[in-house]
């Protein structure tokens, strides 16, 4: 497993409600972009500042929670991505066993920071979904990253500029998604009868 930790919060995004939250390797220079929203940076922003308020906020109650149950935690865990969305993890200690929590990324991230401790992702994984830095501090991220509607719409703009051999890794990528979700339905269909 490879050791994340959050290097900035971007709002280079065209929707100003979404914002990219950029995941570093410890000893490297790999980077995981995660989209999240404003409320969510927010919480990470804090804990990453170290920021105390009077009151505690959502994770912070969390954190005081899980402390004063004895169930302290002993990592979080970035474990798939599917159709754009990351899905998360934290691994609690309770007693002389362990249990996960299935979270969203960002709460993952910001829950893990109060405590102090690490984010994981497998190198497989972090390989498949890590930025290349491009000319002039502009990213490019895969393909796999993006939401289904936005591949459309970069399908659409590459038709338009006839930049047909993007176009066709994009709707490769929409095909295998619509494939994979129609399976997913049939099986469980299947599964009601």
């Amino acid at each position: 497993m490879v050791e994340l930790y959050v290097s900035e919060i971007l709002s280079r995004t065209a929707d100003e409600k979404a914002l990219i939250m950029l995941l570093q390797e410890k000893d490297g220079a790999r980077k995981l972009p995660v989209m999240i929203g404003p409320f969510e940076a927010q919480a990470i922003v804090v804990a990453k500042q170290n920021i105390h308020f009077d009151r505690p906020a959502t994770h912070d109650i969390f954190k005081l929670f899980a402390e004063a149950c004895d169930t302290p935690l002993l990592h979080a865990k970035i474990y798939k991505i599917k159709e754009g969305t990351f899905y998360s993890y934290l691994l609690f200690a309770k007693g002389d066993g362990e249990f996960k929590l299935d979270v969203r990324t960002s709460d993952a991230v910001a829950i893990a920071m109060r405590f102090g401790a690490p984010i994981y992702i497998d190198d497989e994984l972090l390989n498949t979904l890590c930025v290349k830095e491009e000319w002039k501090n502009a990213i490019s991220i895969p393909i796999t990253l993006a939401a289904t509607e936005t591949l459309r719409e970069a399908m659409q703009q590459a038709i338009k500029d006839e930049n047909y051999e993007l176009a066709m890794k994009l709707k490769q990528e929409i095909d295998n998604r619509t494939e994979k979700k129609e399976a997913t339905e049939e099986t469980d269909n299947h599964e009601h009868i």
